[in-house]
């Protein structure tokens, strides 16, 4: 087997992929030609950057080996084994057709609002499939220098953390050296505590209870830490936890019964228009 590099070294001398027909040639493996369009339509704006040359010359080496690792495929293959092949490839254009064109039927047609009462319904009545896998929590906290003279008032204000509480916070969190306080986000321990410089459950397991004020000191700084809620490993998940997979699993349930009810329309329409006949 020979490869032939035509007319194209022109073009790869000077860098450059000048426009022209369509029907140039620019390699030949056997009977499989490469033409100039194609290299157009994969390389793009390739073509007319400077290191151009060797772009083109690497896609013609990896098409030329492609091709003749075909054409002995082709030949050492038996045809049993062949015949499989072709079975496969097949099977696999006409999966990725149909495939292809459901996705874009159900695209124009599913419904993807899913409501926050669809959700709360589907999460109450399938609540033990949704169970935790590990610890999680929800909590806050302000680090404080151990000067500070507002301590009594920001330990007040975390703790009872009401509109009013956190408006002063706020106007006031210049103060703090550090703070998380978006207590609605539930994390792993070990992402909270490692703020607080305690990282090994070992060293804040005896913290890790629902509704629990206390503080950690060190020799600079004051934690002042509020512990919301917390969730075990085996207890069911919180609902805004889950609530993107509950939805995912919803908008796939309605796509799955759309395509249940489309293969069973398909196929009464064919029989009703006499597209699609059984014969004994």
């Amino acid at each position: 087997m020979r490869i032939a590099i035509l007319s194209f070294l022109t073009l790869v001398t000077t860098c450059r992929l000048q426009k022209a027909t369509s029907d140039n040639v620019v390699a030949r493996v056997n009977d499989h030609y490469l033409y100039q369009s194609e290299l157009t339509d994969k390389l793009g704006e390739s073509l007319s950057s400077a290191d151009s040359a060797s772009i083109i010359q690497n896609y013609i080496n990896t098409w030329a080996k492609e091709q003749l690792l075909l054409d002995k495929a082709v030949f050492n293959l038996n045809a049993a084994k062949q015949k499989d092949l072709e079975s496969l490839i097949r099977r696999y254009r006409n999966d990725l057709f149909i495939k292809t064109y459901q996705e874009e039927w159900l695209k124009a047609r599913v419904d993807t609002l899913v409501t926050n009462a669809e959700i709360e319904a589907y999460f109450k009545a399938n609540k033990q499939n949704f169970k935790l896998h590990q610890d999680l929590m929800r909590g806050r906290y302000i680090k404080l220098s151990l000067s500070n003279y507002n301590k009594s008032s920001v330990r007040r204000a975390l703790q009872r953390f009401n509109a009013e509480d956190r408006t002063y916070l706020d106007s006031i969190s210049l103060q703090f050296n550090s703070a998380f306080l978006n207590d609605s986000v539930w994390l792993r321990p070990q992402t909270f505590f490692s703020r607080l410089n305690r990282r090994s459950p070992e060293s804040y397991g005896r913290f890790l209870k629902s509704n629990r004020f206390f503080e950690i000191q060190d020799s600079l700084d004051l934690y002042l830490v509020f512990i919301e809620e917390v969730r075990r490993r085996n207890e069911v998940a919180p609902i805004s936890h889950v609530s993107s997979t509950l939805k995912q699993i919803m908008l796939n349930k309605r796509k799955l019964e759309m395509l249940r009810q489309f293969d069973r329309d398909i196929l009464d329409e064919a029989v009703k228009e006499n597209i699609f006949e059984q014969y004994e």
